[in-house]
Order: structure tokens, then sequence, then C-alpha cells
């Protein structure tokens, strides 16, 4: 397998599993209190559902659209990429400004850091390498 396959068939996998551990991530969070109440911003996790919807849309739906286009080599992949980065960056913003006014959520930010760096580069990455 060449290079550049190679570095394809990685975002493909990543995209596919960010989409699969974000779906998995919030269907604990929806089905058990104990779960919702570690991620809440200091509530019983009232504060989790403004980010339900953006989430399944654009993190699950989103990184499943990103790994389809790079499988297809659609040349709308590379867009795709950029507005994931930026709602992935928007979500742990809006994440971290309520952790820090609450005190409480950090577990949630935690998680959404890596997702974010490793998407950002990838999407970098592959971004170079298309030109």
């Amino acid at each position: 397998m060449n290079d550049q396959r190679r570095r394809l068939s990685l975002r493909v996998a990543y995209f596919a599993v960010q989409a699969a551990a974000t779906f998995g991530w919030w269907a604990v969070i929806v089905a058990s209190p104990a779960w919702r109440r570690r991620f809440a911003f200091g509530d019983a996790g009232a504060s989790l559902v403004p980010f339900l919807a953006p989430d399944l849309v654009f993190w699950c739906l989103g990184s499943l659209a990103a790994a389809w286009g790079e499988w297809r080599g659609a040349p709308w992949a590379v867009a795709t990429r950029f507005v994931l980065c930026g709602a992935l960056g928007s979500s742990l913003l809006h994440a971290a400004s309520l952790a820090a006014r609450s005190g409480a959520g950090w577990p949630g930010v935690l998680l959404m850091l890596p997702a974010l760096v490793a998407t950002g580069c990838l999407t970098c990455a592959a971004s170079a390498s298309d030109a």
C-alpha cells in the first residue's frame, strides 16, 4: 500500500470511528442519568440538551460525511473536513465556557479536546498533501 493510500485509509477510519464514538457517547448519556450527571454543567443533565442535536449533526453525521467523502475521493471532502473541524472547535469552546462558569462538566471538555486536535491535524495534513 503506498503512502498516500495509507493516509487516506487512516482518515477514513478515523472519521468513521469518531462518528461511532460520538453516537455511542450520546447513547450512554441519554440512557444513564448517573453518567449524564458526570458530564453535566452543574445540574442533572439539562445543560447537555443544547449539545445533542449539533453533536449528532456535526460530530456524528459530519464525521460520517467526511469518511464517505474521503473514501469516494469526492472534491467536497476537503470542505467537509474544515466544516467538521470548525464545528468541533465551536462545540469545545462552548463547553469549556460553560465548564469554567459552572465549575463542572470538565470531563466532557477533556474528551472533546483530543478529537478536535486529531481532526485538525488530519484536516491540515490532508489539505497540505492535496495542494
